[in-house]
């Protein structure tokens, strides 16, 4: 489960912007709790939804029709979640299941601010030190709106901007996802390692991204939730 904002709000089903192949999770109402991922094929607004049928090991169907479920989908920097019913389940031909519409939705903001140490290779697309694009640095922590990003060579001065590339994977959307970002550098640090002071130096590059990209913000819960 993403940590999410204390202050939830009711949310218009508009604001979901749901589409098709969307990835949701389907969180069972009675113990024990069930958490499967599936996706969206379509819906009716104001009567039902489709959803594809979630098939575990050896094509087990850990559903049952009458079964009633949370919902829970992500949407810009934004996770949204209600209750529905599984009302039929139509395996044949199509594999997909009617949900009952939804009465109430809440919407809770991801916070962008939430920091986590991390080891993340990237790829320095863009710098001043330099016109192609350098290898060998890495994130050792990350939020949604800025990171430190270490590596052997200083890649400006403060106020610098600089284009990052990397790549991960998303539970939330279920896909690869390659992200590049700009950012303006906030502070530099040279650093030497006490046990080894021959070794190369370290930079360490606090930057700031110029915009909030919901995938990163996504990426930093999934990573916190992961160290519980």
């Amino acid at each position: 489960m993403l940590e999410l904002d204390e202050h939830t709000r009711d949310a218009k089903f508009s604001e979901m912007d749901l589409r098709v192949g969307q990835r949701v999770q389907l969180i069972s109402a009675a113990p024990p709790v069930h958490k499967l991922y599936t996706h969206l094929i379509g819906y009716v607004e104001g009567e039902f939804l489709i959803l594809k049928v979630p098939r575990e090991a050896a094509g087990a169907i850990p559903v049952r029709e009458g079964q009633r479920v949370e919902v829970r989908l992500f949407s810009g920097v934004s996770v949204f979640s209600f209750e529905s019913q599984i009302q039929t389940l139509l395996l044949n031909p199509r594999n997909y299941m009617l949900m009952s519409f939804p009465t109430q939705i809440h919407a809770t903001r991801l916070r962008s601010h939430v920091r986590v140490a991390t080891h993340m290779e990237i790829e320095v697309l863009k710098a001043p030190q330099s016109t192609h694009a350098l290898q060998g640095f890495h994130l050792q922590d990350l939020s949604g709106s800025g990171a430190m990003v270490v590596g052997k060579l200083p890649l400006g001065e403060k106020g610098a901007a600089v284009t990052l590339g990397w790549h991960f994977y998303l539970h939330a959307t279920g896909k690869q996802e390659s992200v590049e970002i700009s950012a303006e550098i906030q502070s530099i640090e040279q650093v030497i390692h006490p046990d080894a002071p021959q070794a190369p130096a370290l930079y360490k590059h606090g930057v700031k991204f110029d915009v909030i990209d919901p995938r990163i913000v996504l990426l930093v819960q999934e990573l916190s939730q992961h160290k519980l």
